[in-house]
This record gives C-alpha cells, structure tokens and sequence, in this order.
C-alpha cells in the first residue's frame, strides 16, 4: 500500500536570507547602544575621578593653608607639581613617600612605574607610566595624569620649601577666590588634549610629562583653546575623548562639562584665572 510523500519542514534559502539580514540590521542597531552605553560610563567615572582630584585639593588646603600650584622645573619633589602633591590625599601615600626616598636628594634616573587610576580618562585606555630615562629632565618613570592644572601665571612657585629653585613661594588659598570670582566660578583642574597616538606613550614629553615633574606642559595647560582628541591635538590646549566637551572640576569641588564650543572665549579664560575680578556666572 502507498503512502503519500510528506514535505518536509525547512527553512528556504530566501527565509534563511531573510532571517540573517533582520539579524544584521539588530546588531546594526544595537552596536551604537552598546557604544553609547560605553561612552556614557568611561565620561561618568572620568567625572569621578575629578570630584576626587576636587576632595583631595581641599583636604591639602585645609592642612597647608593653601592650594597646590603647577611646581617648578627642578629635579627636587619638593618642588614639583600639583597631581604630584595631591597623592598622599588620594590614598596614594607611599607612592609619595618613595617618591622622596628614592630623589629627595635631587637624584637622577630610575623610576616607579606606577599609574594612578584616578589620573586617567577610562575613554583612552592609554598606558598609564612613563619609562625612566626618557624625556624631560627629571626624566624619572611614573604616573601620568590626562587632568592638568590651569597656568596663568597666578600661582607659581614650588609645592613645599623652597629648594635652590630660587622660585617665588606665590600661593594662593580658597578666601582670596571667594572675594574675587568666586570658588564656583574657578576651575581647579581639567581634561587636557591628547594625540590618540599618545595613548600608547611611555617617554615623559611633548605636552604629556608625568606627575614627577614641575611646571611641565604634560602637568598644567596655559591656553584657552578647547579640543577633542584628534591628531595633532597634542598641545597646550585642553580637551577629551568625550563627544560633548571636556569635564572640569572647580574650586567648589562641582564638576561641569565644558563644550568645544567655548574654546577660546573669553568666559572660559575667566573661569581658569583664580585672580578674576569680572563678574560672571558660569553656565
């Protein structure tokens, strides 16, 4: 007796082509997502890592009397730059301490190859050491930092006694921002520009000097010009990876984005001059 012959259930080729284009357009659609997602959480922690910068300052100002200034070029760590002074406020004590054990005595070479996490931008994933023996004098190995510290000249000077820098003791505290701009209206620290091609860098030079330094470029900016990292944005101007602008962290401890937009502008260069006498609210 025959039996009628029974289709057999099968995806076609043109179902099955079907299927794998909805799943390329899903993925298509959901990698930006994700990416925004990423971008969203490296922008929030890169926020954090300024209230923290912000916190530490205050704790040293409420134990010297003072703010920390961007140092001055010498192979002494007294007289080094802020980022390098805030670590014992940052719970980055014994990196200081060796600090001094190891060049207290204005010694030369070596180094700690060490980053401090609160110092990078999450949005680079850059190496976060410089090697020793290469770049600008001291030329010692240690963190970078991807924040660095308005210079305009007001508040020079080495960070503790003075060495034989023959540098000024010029220091400024919180009560003489407060009767002149304003501690909410005066930024303390901010993102710096990058050359993605420094992202991999380990020579402390070319606007990116690490923290075991003074008055270098790669520890402060002395410009009002504000960029995304691009190459060629390696300079003496701020900026970030981020896609909106670069974050900032003022004198209140409040941390406020900053858009390329500004760059340049007047209101920007009265927010990083703690002397400012103009009135003015930052938006």
């Amino acid at each position: 007796m025959s039996h009628p012959l029974r289709r057999t259930s099968a995806f076609t080729l043109i179902e099955l082509l079907v299927v794998i284009a909805i799943i390329a357009i899903l993925i298509g659609l959901l990698l930006p997502a994700v990416q925004k997602v990423r971008e969203a959480a490296a922008r929030s922690q890169c926020q954090n890592n300024l209230k923290q910068i912000g916190l530490a300052a205050h704790n040293y100002h409420d134990t010297k009397g003072r703010l920390p200034t961007v140092g001055a070029n010498t192979a002494d760590p007294k007289d080094w730059c802020a980022q390098f002074h805030l670590l014992p406020f940052m719970e980055q004590d014994n990196l200081y301490k060796q600090a001094f054990t190891n060049w207290g005595g204005l010694a030369t070479g070596g180094g700690l190859l060490n980053g401090v996490k609160t110092y990078m931008c999450p949005a680079r994933g850059r190496i976060p050491y410089a090697n020793a023996g290469s770049g600008s004098s001291p030329s010692h190995g240690g963190p970078f930092t991807d924040y660095a510290q308005p210079d305009f000249g007001y508040w020079p000077g080495p960070n503790e006694t003075p060495s034989n820098s023959g540098q000024s003791m010029a220091r400024i505290g919180t009560a003489m921002v407060t009767n002149l701009n304003g501690t909410s209206n005066t930024i303390f620290m901010g993102e710096k520009s990058i050359d993605p091609s420094y992202y991999t860098n380990t020579s402390s030079s070319g606007w990116d000097e690490n923290i075991f330094s003074g008055g270098y470029g790669g520890t402060r900016r002395g410009n009002t010009t504000i960029v995304r990292d691009a190459p060629g944005n390696n300079n003496d101007w701020w900026g970030s990876p981020h896609t909106a602008g670069a974050q900032f962290v003022f004198l209140d401890g409040s941390v406020r984005n900053i858009p390329f937009t500004w760059s340049g502008t007047v209101q920007f260069g009265y927010a990083l001059n703690p002397k400012n006498t103009v009135p003015f609210t930052f938006n």
